[in-house]
């Protein structure tokens, strides 16, 4: 995934729990790197990971504001969903009916949380529940007086994902955080949470360009950026969209998704008659009654 964007000319994203860590990524991709962090009450590993971060040329982290608690997964719960995936008599029944994939999991590397191998905070070696996990290791107390320590002990630029409100918008942009990211975590984490798009607008009008806009979430064709643009973003992110190529196909299949996303974008915009993406105005966009 770090490759293809990097031969999109597009960042790169690390998740903290991700399972290739902050240096192998950095070892494939030489362009454009974010590193996604979460509130841990380990602060002494938050800020091992924040050092070693800066040391492989990160220039952004993105601080996920909305996992202090998780939410009720009920896929999650009613499969019993964990790292690395228990073996059951399912997991045995599902691998004979496709050994394809049977075979590739058993040939493939254990998977673990490459950032925190061997950390007292676990490091996926052992089952996990993704909620006992998180519930054990987050803070529930997220405070703004966290994003000032994270502040205080990056040197590159400081994003927010998981803003949901125009006022906690307002205060990221007072404090200086170069980038507010509108979203509901795929809407995974609370039941009836605004959607990304519908706060564009009202925060583009509030922040009045005092920090960036990006809009996560929903992203699946270039006509969902360039609605997102037009209303005030300054970028999108995907997460799911090329999730499922890589699992369908690879490296190729990010590869394709994300040129799916560049042709898209540029068809829409020549369908629209736009000729550049600063002539996206909020005049594309209707918004349907309900």
């Amino acid at each position: 995934m770090a490759r293809a964007a990097e031969r999109a000319g597009l960042p790169y994203s690390l998740s903290t729990l991700s399972t290739r860590s902050i240096e192998e990524v950095a070892e494939v991709n030489a362009g454009r790197k974010w590193f996604q962090v979460y509130v841990w009450r380990d602060r002494g590993l938050v800020k091992e990971m924040l050092d070693r971060a800066a040391a492989a040329n990160y220039e952004a982290i993105m601080i996920t504001v909305d996992t202090a608690v998780l939410g009720r997964r009920e896929r999650d719960v009613r499969r019993g969903f964990s790292l690395p995936p228990k073996i059951g008599l399912d997991t045995i029944l599902d691998g004979m009916l496709h050994p394809g994939w049977t075979w590739d999991f058993l040939r493939a590397e254990p998977i673990q949380f490459a950032n925190v191998k061997g950390a007292s905070v676990g490091d996926g070696s052992d089952p996990v529940s993704l909620s006992d996990y998180v519930n054990s290791q987050f803070d529930p107390s997220l405070s703004w007086r966290d994003i000032e320590w994270f502040a205080s002990n990056w040197p590159g630029k400081v994003m927010i994902k998981g803003i949901q409100t125009v006022e906690d918008a307002v205060i990221a942009a007072d404090m200086g955080i170069d980038a507010v990211i509108l979203s509901n975590h795929g809407g995974r984490q609370l039941d009836g949470a605004p959607a990304p798009v519908d706060l564009i607008a009202p925060v583009a009008d509030a922040l009045g360009g005092r920090s960036e806009i990006i809009c996560d979430g929903g992203v699946r064709r270039g006509s969902d950026i360039l609605k997102a643009v037009a209303l005030g973003a300054n970028a999108c992110m995907a997460g799911r969209a090329y999730f499922y190529a890589l699992g369908a196909a690879g490296e190729q299949g990010v590869d394709w998704v994300l040129n799916f996303l560049r042709e898209g974008l540029e068809r829409s915009m020549a369908l629209s008659g736009v000729g550049s993406v600063p002539d996206l105005g909020p005049g594309l966009v209707a918004k349907r009654r309900s």
